[in-house]
């Protein structure tokens, strides 16, 4: 059976939301994230990002930059699934509509996808992120936590409701200050919905 993770860049005060403003990425973790969608078969994003996402890394194929265009060819390619209550307009390469009624749907369906993927990677949004972590919807997760102090926004253990407990599997120092980490969950994706 396949594996969800949960992939996120995070200031140091939990902050996921306004990235923009305090973000800073390098060719390091760029390499790293080319490897990483290497390995991944499934793409899940909410419907509140799916389209701000699907326009930037259709147009970042025809990036100058030879990583960025890569890696966005391999997002392209990846089969995507949209997480929505209601209909979503299908821009992107390779996207599925995931309609789903609540949080009992969406374990049934993805303890259904995780028999056919081996990697599931879920990238965002806010919203999203939060709804597998309240709900124990994941079994991995892969922090990139910057070394800013955002101070405002949205916390990505903001609904998490109870204790959940992690076991710390990788790290990595990045050069620019950013600590890559990786945890397994002690109870992946719990079927107690």
């Amino acid at each position: 059976m396949g594996e969800i993770i949960l992939t996120m860049q995070v200031s140091l005060d939990g902050v996921v939301s306004d990235e923009h403003q305090w973000m800073t990425l390098s060719e390091e973790i760029l390499e790293d994230y080319l490897e990483y969608y290497q390995n991944i078969d499934t793409i899940i994003v909410g419907r509140n990002t799916y389209s701000s996402l699907a326009e930037y890394w259709q147009q970042a194929e025809n990036s100058p930059d030879a990583l960025e265009q890569a890696i966005a060819k391999k997002m392209n390619d990846i089969p995507k699934l949209v997480i929505s209550h209601s209909d979503v307009e299908l821009t992107w390469r390779n996207s599925e509509l995931l309609r789903v009624k609540d949080e009992h749907s969406l374990a049934e369906e993805l303890q259904t996808r995780k028999k056919a993927a081996k990697r599931i990677s879920v990238e965002s949004g806010v919203k999203t992120w939060q709804s597998f972590i309240e709900y124990g919807l994941y079994d991995k997760l892969w922090l990139l936590v910057h070394p800013v102090v955002a101070s405002q926004g949205e916390h990505l253990f903001a609904l998490a409701g109870q204790m959940q407990s992690l076991q710390l599997t990788q790290t990595k120092i990045y050069t620019n200050g950013v600590v890559g980490l990786e945890y397994k969950a002690a109870n992946p994706t719990r079927q107690a919905l």
